[in-house]
């Protein structure tokens, strides 16, 4: 067939004669080898190490020699895969000119992994400088792209941990939980939350926006267990878009141990005279909102405050009198201790016996009745400007009558 190309408007006008056209070294009817002034000079692959599923673009480079005098129209192009499936086509791309050259987008995606050979196909028409075709090209270029199975996520999720300390019944501690963001990027929207598990102890909630990769945070949260026991907890943690990771201890409480004591001492010192009050917390809470007085027959003792006194220490108090007491007063002092309110007495002796160089107060503290039959006294004074306070043990004696 003989046909006319008109280059302005890029179609092709009359159809004259029907003849079979033959060219050197190509089949009858067969497309001809490409004329050496028309070529696929590169292909790009937007991938070439795609997973199963991605979409990939092939885009080749199709170049029409300068040194040509005719016209190169590309028709179709295709790219097949060794059993001859078709990926995707393009068609009536354009005509290239002499030195034209065009680069044709076309896509391929895999359902299975391994190694592909592809084929990217350029069919087409050259025209001869008259606008009459002369050759029908059939241009290939191979493309190998290596396709692999989806990756596993590798999203470290965030890490909870709980501390807990040894605690009290009806009594405040504090519990540590620590949030480690092990991953490479960022945590947002973090939501903390601590609680028990059996719903006996208040819920508290920590906010946290942001939490850098490769970064951890310790939220502290301040918790009064109800009663002595094991208190199972549990921590929510709540991130990005709704993920959650928990976490659970348990915390050993120890019931409300309430033992305190009080005592007096009375000194002189730079010709003024003053009581020391100490008070010691031999429980295992703290107690708060201490106040101590006392009175003997006499006179009253000042009567004083301590804001609290921790587990297992003590607390002095020094406050100045206008006289000094010498016979036996009675000390108290009374206290908040968890939930209740607590009261330690003691009897104290005042010594009032002086010296040149001031006050060698003696004090005992004859403590509380022992049903073991032994008796513990507290001796403490002033002596040359030094306190001195010693304990005497009088243990039950046993006898054996044979």
């Amino acid at each position: 067939m003989t046909s006319k190309f008109d280059p302005k408007n890029g179609v092709l006008v009359g159809l004259v004669t029907v003849v079979c056209l033959l060219t050197v070294g190509s089949a009858v009817g067969g497309a001809a080898a490409s004329p050496a002034h028309t070529a696929v000079t590169g292909v790009s692959v937007s991938d070439d190490e795609p997973e199963t599923g991605d979409r990939i673009i092939i885009t080749p480079t199709i170049s029409h020699s300068s040194s040509g005098s005719g016209s190169f129209e590309i028709t179709e192009v295709t790219v097949e895969d060794r059993s001859g499936t078709k990926h995707s086509e393009a068609n009536q791309i354009g005509v290239l000119g002499a030195g034209d050259t065009a680069e044709v987008p076309i896509s391929a995606r895999f359902a299975t992994a391994g190694d592909k050979r592809l084929t990217v196909h350029v069919r087409g028409r050259y025209y001869d400088s008259d606008g009459a075709t002369s050759e029908i090209v059939h241009l290939k270029h191979p493309v190998f792209v290596t396709v692999s199975e989806p990756s596993t996520s590798t999203t470290v999720p965030p890490r909870v941990q709980i501390e807990t300390r040894q605690a009290v019944a009806e009594t405040e501690t504090t519990v540590a939980v620590t949030v480690s963001n092990g991953d490479d990027e960022a945590l947002t929207d973090l939501s903390l939350r601590l609680d028990s598990v059996t719903g006996g102890m208040q819920a508290q909630t920590a906010l946290t926006p942001v939490l850098a990769a490769e970064n951890s945070t310790t939220y502290e949260f301040t918790v009064e267990p109800s009663e002595a026991g094991e208190t199972a907890l549990k921590a929510t943690l709540r991130y990005n878009d709704g993920e959650t990771v928990d976490a659970f201890d348990t915390m050993q409480v120890e019931p409300l141990r309430d033992d305190v004591s009080v005592y007096a001492t009375a000194f002189e010192e730079n010709d003024s005279v003053a009581v020391r009050y100490r008070v010691t917390n031999h429980g295992n809470a703290p107690i708060d909102n201490v106040v101590i007085s006392g009175a003997s027959n006499r006179s009253a003792l000042p009567t004083t405050s301590l804001r609290s006194v921790a587990a297992a220490t003590s607390e002095t108090v020094v406050v100045e009198v206008n006289e000094r007491p010498s016979d036996t007063a009675t000390v108290s002092a009374t206290y908040d201790v968890g939930e209740t309110t607590g009261r330690a007495t003691q009897s104290v002796q005042f010594d009032s016996s002086t010296t040149a160089s001031g006050a060698n107060a003696l004090t005992v503290n004859l403590g509380s009745t022992d049903p073991s039959n032994s008796s513990t006294f507290l001796l403490s004074g002033f002596f040359g400007g030094l306190v001195v306070t010693a304990l005497l043990f009088t243990g039950r004696r046993w006898v054996r009558d044979d």
